[in-house]
């Protein structure tokens, strides 16, 4: 897979509209996802908490071992040891996600609440989800656009409209990826 490595922490792991747009342009060859056992472990923990219980933990697992299945080089191996060395979060609970980025060779973690000054001085940086998604678009519009209206065939039985996914997608803290592709769909491009 081409492109740029890319830790995805659990909090854009979760909402089911945001991963499947990630993971749509990482199966573009737009960037290569990376994650580890325990972001995928807060992932299904998180899942279960967002939906209320809704889904079940078996289901939120079952989600997650889709994702390694479909992207089997994804999963970061050997990062314990550099756990420790992860200083100057303020959650310490949070070093292991600096730790697979390190070891995966990660350029940046799309997070929606690191600190920059750590892990500046690690080569590393971190995009919100919505930045992330609009350096995407930036990067290559057409892709981007034919990564949304994909994303949005594979949601719904019918599937929903482009439009009613960019409204579940917004709800999700990617305004301005939202605000800056509509019109792209507007428009008829």
């Amino acid at each position: 897979m081409a492109g740029f490595r890319v830790v995805l922490d659990a909090c854009v792991l979760v909402p089911i509209n945001k991963v499947d747009l990630l993971l749509t342009f990482a199966e573009q060859r737009a960037y290569f996802p990376l994650w580890s056992d325990r972001i995928m472990d807060e992932t299904v923990r998180g899942i279960h908490r967002a939906t209320k219980g809704r889904v079940s933990e078996q289901r939120a697992r079952t989600r997650v071992e889709a994702m390694n299945d479909a992207f089997e080089d994804a999963c970061v191996e050997g990062w314990e040891p550099l756990e420790a060395a992860i200083i100057g979060m303020p959650d310490p609970d949070d070093r292991h996600v600096v730790a697979a980025a390190v070891r995966g060779h990660a350029s940046a973690i799309v997070t929606d609440h690191f600190p920059k000054a750590v892990l500046e001085p690690l080569g590393l940086h971190t995009r919100s989800s919505d930045r992330f998604l609009l350096d995407l678009l930036h990067r290559n519009p057409a892709r981007a656009v034919a990564c949304v209206a994909q994303t949005a065939d594979k949601h719904g039985h019918p599937p929903v409209t482009t439009e009613v996914f960019l409204e579940a997608l917004a709800a999700s803290g990617t305004k301005g990826f939202v605000r800056e592709i509509t019109p792209y769909f507007e428009s008829g491009s």
